[in-house]
């Protein structure tokens, strides 16, 4: 024993490498783990006991018969020298150092150093190429869609067309589509970012059209839903009728007999402008007086050039001012049930009635008095032409003389 302490060990190093620096932590975290490890199953084992809280008397015993040779021996080394002890002691503890020192200074492996490093090195490549791969999936795509999208450009199918009308009674479908001045050859994805400029085109091709609107659905198929006026009555000639729309134009396409309908408004004068203004003020009318009546005439006096007389479905004639509609045609319901039929309201100035009889005798008044008038004009204008010519009579008969 001894000799053995006698003995000199290996020299230690005192610098360390960077390989041994890590081997030695590396071996302190390993001893950590075994006595956290030990630490762990004395618990459990302690929790074990803990458990078994009822023994038979025959593991009693077993335990105390090992609890006494525990004792004994215990007792056997208590006895022995304290110079034979001392020497068992160190010897142990100098293997243990010599043990230590060997696997503190053995030189790992290269292999498990280029494991370490090709472990670490795949760690980070991985680490990259995910990385690189997130971003490129949002070029790839792109490039994807813009390749399918040339492609498409390529086939016949980027050219086709389908246009289909809906809501068009009066305007003519291919009257439409020609002053749209959409083309075979356009693409279908231009056909449908230039939409607005062909509806402007549509719209202004028929005086029918009050609103259109196009939708377009997938593949090929435009939708053309298109809004007509609303027919307010007939300008009536003396051969044609022509629709009067709601918006106060009259149509230039006359529309044939058999196709009116039984009942409508019969416009007879002609002036575009005045009739406009007849169709605003009259939509500002209840429908129950609207409806009522079933003709216009201009009737324009002397004071009143936009004077017009209503025909109504009872007989009644009423006499207005376009420019007085709005203001004085609501009360016909009320001047109404205080006359008889067939009599006259005349709204011109103020608001008064008369019957049939007094209208024919004031129409021939009036007659009367327009011919006395022309008389007067042509006996004055006779007077004047006589006056005329005795004067150029006279300067003849003067002229003479001096010959």
């Amino acid at each position: 024993m001894t000799d053995k302490k006698n003995q000199k060990t290996p020299k230690e190093i005192t610098k360390l490498s960077e390989w041994q620096r890590r081997n030695q932590e590396y071996q302190k975290k390993k001893q950590l783990e075994k006595q956290e490890e030990k630490e762990k199953k004395a618990q459990e084992e302690k929790d074990r006991q803990e458990l078994l809280n009822q023994k038979t008397p025959s593991e009693d015993l077993d335990a105390e018969e090992q609890d006494t040779e525990t004792s004994e021996e215990n007792e056997k080394e208590a006895d022995l020298p304290e110079e034979e002890v001392q020497e068992t002691l160190p010897e142990e503890t100098e293997e243990d150092a010599e043990e230590e020192k060997i696997i503190y200074l053995t030189e790992p492996s290269e292999a498990m150093l280029e494991e370490e490093e090709l472990a670490k090195k795949a760690k980070k490549e991985g680490q990259i190429a995910r990385r690189h791969i997130y971003r490129a999936i949002p070029v790839l795509v792109i490039s994807t869609l813009i390749a399918l999208f040339s492609a498409y450009l390529l086939t016949p199918l980027a050219k086709q067309k389908i246009i289909e009308f809906s809501g068009n009674k009066n305007a003519d479908q291919d009257l439409l589509f020609e002053k749209s001045q959409i083309q075979d050859r356009d693409y279908t994805l231009t056909t449908f970012l230039n939409r607005d400029r062909y509806l402007a085109n549509m719209k202004a091709a028929s005086p029918w059209v009050k609103g259109i609107s196009m939708n377009y659905t997938f593949p090929t198929t435009f939708k053309v839903q298109v809004e007509e006026y609303q027919v307010f009555g007939y300008y009536v000639t003396e051969e044609d009728h022509y629709p009067i729309l709601e918006n106060g134009e009259v149509v230039e396409t006359p529309v044939a007999t058999n196709q009116l309908p039984k009942a409508y408004l019969a416009v007879r004068f002609s002036d575009r402008e005045l009739v406009r203004q007849f169709v605003k003020q009259l939509e500002k009318i209840p429908s129950s007086v609207r409806d009522q009546i079933e003709a216009v005439d201009l009737t324009p006096s002397k004071v009143t050039k936009d004077l017009v007389t209503l025909t109504m479905k009872d007989g009644t004639k009423v006499l207005v001012p376009v420019s007085q509609i709005k203001r004085k045609l609501p009360y016909y319901s009320q001047v109404r049930k205080l006359i008889e039929e067939d009599s006259v309201i005349d709204m011109e100035a103020g608001i008064y009635s008369y019957n049939a009889e007094t209208m024919a005798t004031l129409a021939q008044e009036k007659k009367e008095k327009e011919e006395g008038e022309g008389n007067k004009t042509e006996e004055a204008d006779a007077n004047s032409t006589d006056s005329e010519e005795s004067a150029v009579v006279t300067e003849q008969h003067e002229e003479v003389p001096a010959e």
